[in-house]
């Protein structure tokens, strides 16, 4: 429902319905494990300094709230599935539909509608790129699907998402390197080109976007954003909003919670346009300190995913850790810590993998 109403701008209103079930099921029947609480308090700890920062320097408790309240989402989101009944296949093939009729209205408005960059229901492109990156890990390693993960690849390009795309690549790298059999890596070698031919076909006005690269000294030293490449004006914007944090203050503490957000009452002065760095943007809104803590977080997750992974020899965690690799990746040009629809579908997922775990745990011990 949330992926359908995306463009609407009703996510909020989803999120706060969501947000209300899930108080509603926490003074009446769940139970929260102690030890999910003792992991996720960092976290709040975290999300709570921000938010008080944020309206000690700007004073806009209200607007602020907004970010609180997407944050945890995500913990919401996690703890309903981990006490849900729904199990990882029945989730796939709700993936899979919604995937299918996403492609559908992205075909359906490049053909019909004239848009350049078609997006289906999500705000923008690069948002259903990237919701796509779970999906081709899954297809890919759990479920062995090659020529759809394929298709799926194709359909990222088509998109025009340059992040998405080489998120995908990192996938593909990551499941040759673990999984993939010795023909199998023989094969992907000599389809290589197929990829990369098929991926410049369809995204050549992107490509060609990349040749002004070679002016970067010259816009740096200039602070000349405008004008040039997406990958230009992103590296130009990171230094003048990196400058401008540093002007502040802000650098050790941080600027605040919604302080990169575009419809901010207190947006940065330095851009009209969101960090599309999500390092850069926990930077601006945490400081230095919640940084380190943030991204130390975000990569102890991915290690037990791995680790996971190999010990229970399992396709499902390793297509996860593959995907939040990617995405991880993807976080150094894209505004992807702050996507509802993503996070909620992956912490799902990893929630009920976990509720499977601990469930063969309690059956082994009686």
């Amino acid at each position: 429902m949330r992926v359908m109403v995306d463009r609407s701008g009703l996510g909020a209103v989803i999120g706060l319905a969501l947000l209300g079930c899930f108080f509603l099921l926490l003074i009446f029947r769940l139970r929260l494990p102690k030890y999910l609480l003792l992991y996720s308090s960092l976290f709040f700890l975290l999300i709570g300094y921000a938010f008080i920062n944020a309206v000690n320097i700007h004073g806009e408790p209200f607007f602020t709230a907004r970010g609180v309240i997407r944050y945890f989402s995500y913990f919401a989101v996690f703890i309903l599935a981990y006490y849900s009944k729904i199990t990882f296949k029945q989730l796939f093939w709700l993936y899979t539909i919604i995937v299918l009729i996403q492609s559908v209205l992205a075909v359906f408005q490049f053909a019909f509608s004239g848009v350049e960059r078609p997006s289906g229901t999500f705000i923008n492109s690069n948002h259903f790129s990237y919701f796509l990156v779970p999906y081709f890990a899954i297809l890919l390693i759990v479920y062995s699907k090659y020529l759809p993960a394929f298709f799926v690849f194709l359909l990222s390009a088509f998109l025009g998402g340059m992040g998405g795309v080489i998120s995908l690549l990192l996938v593909l790298f990551l499941f040759l390197s673990h999984y993939a059999r010795r023909w199998q890596k023989i094969v992907a070698i000599a389809l290589f080109p197929l990829f990369i031919a098929g991926a410049g076909f369809l995204m050549q006005k992107r490509v060609k976007e990349l040749t002004d690269i070679t002016a970067i000294s010259e816009r740096l030293s200039e602070n000349q954003a405008g004008g040039g490449s997406s990958l230009v004006w992103r590296i130009v914007t990171w230094k003048l909003m990196y400058d401008e944090l540093v002007e502040k203050d802000g650098l050790y503490t941080g600027m605040g919670l919604e302080y990169a957000s575009l419809v901010s009452p207190y947006f940065l002065e330095s851009s009209i346009r969101e960090p599309h760095n999500d390092y850069l943007r926990i930077l601006l809104e945490f400081g230095l300190f919640g940084f380190i803590l943030f991204v130390y977080g975000m990569y102890y997750g991915l290690y037990r995913l791995r680790k996971n992974a190999i010990e229970l020899n399992s396709t499902r965690y390793y297509a996860i850790y593959a995907a939040l690799a990617a995405i991880y990746l993807g976080m150094i040009v894209g505004n992807i810590v702050v996507l509802n629809t993503l996070w909620w579908l992956l912490l799902t997922i990893i929630a009920i993998m976990h509720k499977d775990d601990k469930q063969i745990e309690f059956k082994a011990s009686v």
